[in-house]
């Protein structure tokens, strides 16, 4: 289980300032509205950005490393402008601008590839007090939830053992916190 904290190494130095879900602005109207395309998930961290990606029939979170942002396939071809959408006070409220990643927990099932970077969810937690939990297997995509989601999820994933093999928690903690 401990071949997927390779991953997450690298975040023990860096720090996230935000959470931004991609997009598009639709112009349709009088007044442009975002629509957003929540198959990915970007933590924009101080020095590129930590990227989730809901794959497997929206049922595995896949996570990289990313110096960038890219648009959708879905807007490939289309006159649609992108963008993102920043989630951050949602879930980052208090007067810092960067947040250290202290501590990460994730779910894996038979479906999880852990040694490419697929779990089943994940739970970030920042700064030892705010959490952003993304869980995949939703009908828009991501779902992002703040504190105590993790620990519902677990409780309610009882269920889908019995289709996608026994759920297996992991936690990842850095080595050193500066």
């Amino acid at each position: 289980m401990h071949e997927i904290h390779s991953m997450f190494e690298p975040l023990a130095r860096r720090r996230v300032r935000d959470v931004q879900v991609p997009g598009f602005v639709d112009r349709d109207e009088a007044v442009p509205r975002f629509t957003p395309l929540a198959d990915s998930v970007y933590l924009a961290l101080d020095e590129g950005y930590f990227r989730l990606d809901s794959v497997g029939n929206h049922g595995q979170l896949a996570m990289s490393l990313v110096t960038g942002t890219e648009p959708s396939p879905a807007l490939q071809g289309e006159d649609e402008e992108f963008t993102l959408a920043s989630c951050g006070d949602s879930f980052l409220a208090d007067s810092h601008s960067e947040y250290r990643i202290t501590r990460i927990r994730y779910a894996l099932n038979n479906e999880s590839v852990p040694g490419s970077g697929t779990v089943r969810c994940a739970e970030f937690e920042l700064e030892n007090h705010f959490v952003v939990f993304a869980d995949p297997m939703y009908h828009f995509g991501i779902r992002l939830e703040g504190v105590g989601a993790y620990d519902r999820w677990v409780n309610d994933s009882r269920e889908e053992s019995v289709t996608f093999g026994p759920t297996r928690e992991g936690v990842w903690v850095p080595a050193t916190i500066t």
